[in-house]
């Protein structure tokens, strides 16, 4: 690909030799020959072989004069959107390994890749362009959309329905039975009905051995464009909004409610019921309480709070061993008369 239709994909001023032939994407220290890499930030010092770069406006030009450059007011989202078209996911031609075992009621639309010891249950429909690789199960029921990617060894259980353009990392479970039991008279846990279903809706990633339950009675539903990392678990009855991104090993509750563009780190608990509002930011390992409602803004901590509160907290809490000394320092003065 030649460095001036990068420029013009991208909107970018092209500095330099526009012929140059730009062949993959590398991190800038690492970056030779025929590769482009990106600066952030336009003080920044750098020492790269690349062969063309985006930088910022405002960039220092004069601390690589020999470089070919493609300025653009954001270079990370430039490099990832030329980076989707050298380095495209892999994909794999139409067919149906012999191993497979594909119920013959059924539906696969055209171009639909579906590997080796894969299941595919009564009443399903795989859309156009899916691949459905190594080891995966979809249940009975289940609607699968177009372009999606279901990565081996992932379980779809029976009547969920999974959007367009999908990405299911491996040893991801859709649909497994949600935790709810009531204690009877002699103490007896006996388990609530789990037979509602999940809704992923399109443009949603979830990542490795993420577990997704399904309703109680009713769906527990991730809206479109949310990105979700590996080793999260999403209890039943759980509603995700749109555009959220949840770190890896993030626990939620039952029944709590997500909205639209938020942003929760690694390892936040959620209680039940909670409900964090639109724009809200949680930062890693903060515990939200059954119930809490969560309002825009940055949040830490636990109990969780407004990150302003939380970091003044924390210095309280470091200064707690000098005060200590204080007073034992006043206490031996008075003692001494």
């Amino acid at each position: 690909m030649k460095a001036r239709d990068i420029a013009e994909l991208v909107g970018g001023e092209l500095r330099g030799d526009g012929d140059i032939e730009i062949d993959s994407v590398a991190d800038l220290l690492t970056a030779t020959y025929a590769q482009i890499a990106f600066v952030e930030k336009p003080n920044t010092e750098i020492t790269t072989d690349a062969s063309c770069l985006f930088v910022p406006p405002g960039f220092d030009t004069s601390s690589i004069p020999l470089k070919n450059l493609v300025i653009v007011t954001n270079p990370k989202l430039a490099f990832v959107r030329v980076a989707g078209i050298l380095h495209p996911l892999k994909y794999r031609s139409a067919e149906i390994h012999p191993s497979a075992v594909v119920s013959d009621s059924a539906t696969l639309e055209d171009d639909v890749f579906v590997g080796a010891f894969t299941c595919i249950g009564e009443e399903s429909a795989i859309g156009e362009g899916t691949q459905i690789r190594a080891g995966a199960k979809i249940g009975d029921g289940v609607t699968v959309g177009r372009n999606c990617v279901i990565h081996p060894n992932v379980f779809i259980e029976d009547g969920c329905s999974i959007g367009d353009n999908v990405v299911l990392h491996a040893g991801v479970v859709i649909g497994a039975d949600g935790f709810g039991y009531v204690k009877d008279e002699s103490g007896e846990y006996n388990k609530f009905p789990q037979i509602g279903t999940v809704v992923i809706e399109d443009n949603v990633e979830i990542g490795a051995n993420t577990c997704v339950d399904r309703g109680a009675l009713g769906e527990t539903r991730i809206g479109a464009g949310t990105k979700i990392d590996n080793l999260v678990q999403i209890g039943h009855n759980v509603r995700i909004g749109k555009r959220c991104v949840i770190a890896a090993q993030t626990g939620i509750s039952g029944s709590t409610v997500i909205e639209d563009d938020c942003v929760i780190g690694g390892q936040v608990g959620f209680g039940d019921h909670a409900h964090v509002k639109s724009g809200a930011i949680i930062g890693s390992q903060a515990g939200v309480l059954p119930g809490k409602i969560v309002r825009p803004g940055v949040w830490w901590g636990t109990p969780i709070q407004p990150l302003d509160e939380y970091k003044r907290q924390n210095a309280h809490v470091k200064g707690l061993e000098r005060l200590k000394a204080e007073v034992k320092e006043l206490k031996k003065k008075l003692a001494d008369g």
